[in-house]
């Protein structure tokens, strides 16, 4: 029997706003963890305002501090913000985690004429 880390198959990068000067604000690394990524829909949904994303579930490590507001990017560069943290995803002994909900924005397709 294998545990739910065994599924972690990406080095994620978590990055929180902080004030740096002033009123400045920048979104900070606070650290790498490992987690599991994946899309809710093989669509990519129009959101308000016209901006294309797609919504993702990730699973991280129960000890893991993540926090609404923060946002991963990975290896390709790719960042999604966190919407919800779910650390009731307690499971039997071996497979304790956290569950993300986490959206991506697309860059905007422009159609070749």
């Amino acid at each position: 029997m294998s545990t739910i880390e065994h599924h972690f198959n990406k080095s994620v990068v978590i990055l929180r706003l902080s004030q740096t000067s002033g009123y400045k604000r920048t979104f900070v690394s606070t650290g790498t963890i490992d987690a599991h990524i994946q899309r809710l829909d093989e669509k990519a949904g129009i959101e308000t305002w016209g901006v294309q994303g797609a919504t993702h579930r990730a699973w991280i490590g129960i000890d893991q501090i993540v926090k609404e507001g923060d946002k991963i990017r990975d290896a390709q560069d790719n960042e999604y913000l966190v919407l919800t943290v779910l650390d009731d995803g307690r499971d039997f002994a071996i497979n304790e985690h956290k569950e993300l909900i986490l959206k991506i924005y697309l860059p905007p397709v422009h159609p070749t004429t």
